[in-house]
Parts: C-alpha cells; structure tokens; sequence
C-alpha cells in the first residue's frame, strides 16, 4: 500500500501572499478613509462610525500571528512590518490625507498594538489635526504632537522621522528636506561601496538605484515646489566634509540625470544614466584628493567583477574605462583623429564629470577651478574637437542655463555680489541668487534678470565659506513653507 504524502502547492504560497499584500493595501485605503472623514464631519456622524468599523476589520489580520503592527512612511510609499505596499495601478484612490499626516508630523512610523481600541484611534488622529492646525516648525511639531499622546493618554507607539537607526529608507520629509538628505545619502554611501570593494564582496546596487530614482523623481517632477534648482545647487558644492572623490560622483549622478531628461530621456534610461555616473570613478580611492591617476581600467575591472552586469552596471563599467579617453583630470583636451565615443549614456555623463572635475577646488590642484560659464564655453569648444558629443554639451547647458547654480557674480549698479541658486535662461523670467556682502556673508534671496547680473573678470575666483552655503540651502526650505 503507498503511503499518500502531504504536500503544499506553490499556490497555496502565492495566494497567502497576494491575501497579505491585499490586506495591507486594505488597511491603507481604511486608515487614509477614516482621517478623511473625521476631517470632514467630526467624531459623530454615519460615515466615521463605517469608516471606524471598516478599520478595526482589517487591522484584525496583522494581529493573527503578531501582537503589534508597525506601519512606515518613506516620503513615496508605505511600509507594514517592512514589506512596502503596492499601490494598485487602475484605482483612482490616493492616500493623500494619511500622507499629509506623517509628513506634516514628522513622523517616520506608527506602531498598533492587537489590544487597540477604536475611541484611541479616533483621539490619535483628532490630536494630530489640532496639532497640524498649530502650524509649528519642523523642529517643534513632532515633540508637541508626542507630548500631547502623552496628556491624553493616547497608548500608541511613534517614532520621529530623523530616528530611523539612520536608514534612508525610512526617512520622511518634506520635498525641500528629502533633496538635501538624497544628496548627503549619495555622498555618504560611497564609504560604503569602497568597503565592499576592499572586501571584494558585490556593491548594494538596490541601494544606490533607489538614490538615483528619488533623484530623478526631485529633478523631472515639474510642479512647483520641484527640487532641481536645490538639487542643482547641492551639485555646486565643493564637497561635503572633505570627501572630494564621494562629492564628485554625487554631482556628477545629479547633473548628468538633469542634462538627460533634457534631452527627454525615458525614466529607465535615466536610471541607468545616474547609476553609471554614480559609479564612474568607484576604482579612485577613498582619500584621494585629485591626484592624477590612471583609474579608468581599474574601474572597469572592479565593476565587472563584482557584479552581475545588469543594463545600469554595465554602462558604469563602459563609462568608468572610458570617460578619459578624450580629456585628462587636468581637464586639458585628448583630441582624437575621429570621434571616440563611449555609448551615447556615457557621453551626457562625461559632459558631466568634466564639468564638475574642471569647476572644483582639488586640494591636490594649486591653480584655480574653471568659471562656471567659461566651463560651458570649453565644453562647447572641446565638442567641435570631437572630444564629446555637442548633443551631450547642449543637454548640459540647457539643464544648467546661462549662469549656472553655484556661479558668483556681480550685482549690476551695486558693490555687492550674488550667488546663483536656479536656472537663468532668455526666456524674460527672473532667477533666484543669493545676495552676498563683501565678505561673501548671505544676506537673503533675491530673483533677477540675466542681464541684471554680471560676470567677474575671468582672474577673480571666489570660494564660498562653509556657513554661507548652509544658509543658502537653508533658504530653500524656508521658501518651501512660505
């Protein structure tokens, strides 16, 4: 007699899984659902008290096997116990109210235990709304919005968006704070990419296609209240506590995505764009402070062996062997016989990487950097050279505009000089620079014509202290909340 053997099917799995993600999705169309209503009509009313019952129904699964449930907003998508919630593609639904909540609050998580009652929740989000009401400082509202669950006795559990274990992923802030985070994320990870090179162990690409994506979504997104100009700026930098090699590959993602959608490049290729530039010159050590050096093969070699040569990586490989071939970290010509090009990604990227090498103060370089528009210029005159693309050069100069973020110049009919913090082009609007005194200290933000401003003579070179640029960047967020 056979013996018939238990088996589970691969579907049993699938539809457990397709059940949780539902569920999760569930509970955040409920929760968004109930802050709207409570917003609408008050506590007393038929559709809170439906919404309310509808809540409790779906918060009832995660208690199943679990006795608390932690939900997480990352600035783009929620997260219940660390697995990120898909929004559906053909619902018209958003969950505009619940985002509002967190982002307002500065909160990063909110954790429900199974015992929750409904009159806690009801209280949790009516003391959020009195709280937002108050319109207090992102440095205030979270600690007021705590202190007040606390009076009231509101058993619910949450964590400020800046105390995510310093995990990005978790990291929740308005558009303003999520650009200047992104671009010391950028900065900050190469540490980490190097230590896994050293330890010949495959790069975290996830981690760095996701910076890049955030960074695509900052520059391309067209509204209003849209990053590039600070973004831009950030490019500007020289660097970021002295990590001149993390600095340059930060600038250099960021101004060859911004040159690129120029173009109208398709949100895929961007990534591959930003990738690829992100790890250009990953082979340069760590502490290198603008040393010659021959690092392109090296660079190849290192992608290539530590990782699974995906569409993105493979154009950093391409790129890291070959955006010298044309132009050395002097940034003196290599005029080629003939055109030597790379791929046609990896010219916008060494457009950029020659515009951010040329323009920065190298402690290893005693001579000054390039002027921001005297760079554009040699780009343009180093493309009929056939050493780039003049496709790639005019993608550059359309991202950055006639003065460049970061470029210092004079204030017609006054002795003070400005910073520039957007992009100027001869369209009849106005830009924004940061008004500087004689001792390059910021005095405020003022919008100008082009022909408002003046460029210095070519032999005046001018380097922004430290506290100058933290106000400037300061500046943008304080034009966010106005």
């Amino acid at each position: 007699m056979s013996e018939e053997k238990n088996t589970i099917s691969s579907d049993f799995f699938e539809n457990t899984e397709r059940l949780e993600r539902l569920r999760m999705y569930e509970f955040v169309v409920s929760f968004n659902a109930l802050m709207k209503s409570l917003k609408l009509y008050g506590n007393n009313n038929d559709t809170v008290e439906k919404n309310i019952l509808k809540f409790k129904e779906v918060i009832k699964f995660f208690f199943l096997s679990e006795k608390v449930m932690t939900l997480t907003f990352n600035g783009n998508d929620f997260f219940i116990n660390d697995v990120r919630i898909k929004k559906k593609k053909t619902s018209q639904l958003t969950f505009d109210d619940l985002e509002n909540f967190f982002i307002s609050l500065q909160i990063a998580s909110i954790t429900f235990n199974s015992i929750i009652k409904e009159s806690t929740i009801v209280n949790f989000i009516n003391s959020g709304q009195e709280t937002m009401m108050k319109k207090l400082g992102h440095d205030e509202v979270f600690d007021y919005f705590q202190k007040l669950l606390n009076t009231e006795k509101i058993d619910l559990t949450i964590t400020r968006r800046d105390s995510s274990g310093g995990d990005d992923l978790f990291s929740i802030l308005d558009k303003s704070q999520m650009a200047r985070l992104l671009y010391r994320n950028l900065v900050n990870d190469h540490k980490l990419y190097r230590s896994k090179i050293k330890e010949k162990r495959p790069l975290p690409i996830r981690k760095a296609v996701r910076n890049v994506q955030n960074a695509i979504d900052l520059l391309t997104d067209g509204s209003e209240d849209s990053q590039g100009s600070q973004l831009l700026t950030l490019a500007s930098l020289n660097s970021l506590k002295s990590r001149y090699i993390a600095t340059h590959q930060a600038n250099t993602a960021i101004l060859s995505i911004a040159a690129g959608s120029q173009l109208g490049i398709e949100r895929d290729l961007l990534t591959r764009i930003g990738v690829a530039a992100y790890f250009h010159d990953i082979a340069i050590p760590e502490d290198s402070k603008g040393e010659n050096s021959e690092h392109s093969e090296k660079g190849f070699a290192y992608l290539s062996r530590l990782n699974s040569l995906n569409f993105a990586m493979m154009e950093a490989a391409i790129t890291a062997g070959l955006h010298h071939r044309t132009y050395s970290f002097d940034g003196d010509p290599i005029i080629p016989e003939k055109p030597l090009m790379s791929t046609p990604l990896g010219e916008i990227i060494k457009v950029c990487d020659y515009y951010d090498l040329v323009t920065r103060w190298w402690p290893a370089n005693e001579g000054f950097p390039e002027k921001r528009t005297n760079a554009i210029v040699k780009i343009f005159e180093m493309s009929e050279q056939k050493c780039f693309s003049s496709i790639a050069a005019k993608a550059l100069f359309s991202a950055l505009g006639l003065f460049p973020p970061g470029t210092i110049l004079r204030i017609a009919n006054s002795n003070k000089l400005a910073c520039t913090i957007d992009i100027f082009k001869n369209t009849g609007q106005k830009g924004k620079a940061a008004i500087l005194d004689k001792k390059l200290n910021f005095e405020g933000i003022s919008e100008f014509l082009p022909q408002e401003l003046i460029e210095l003579p070519d032999e005046i070179r001018f380097r922004l202290p430290p506290e100058t640029n933290k106000s400037i960047l300061d500046s943008f967020e304080n034009t966010d909340k106005n």
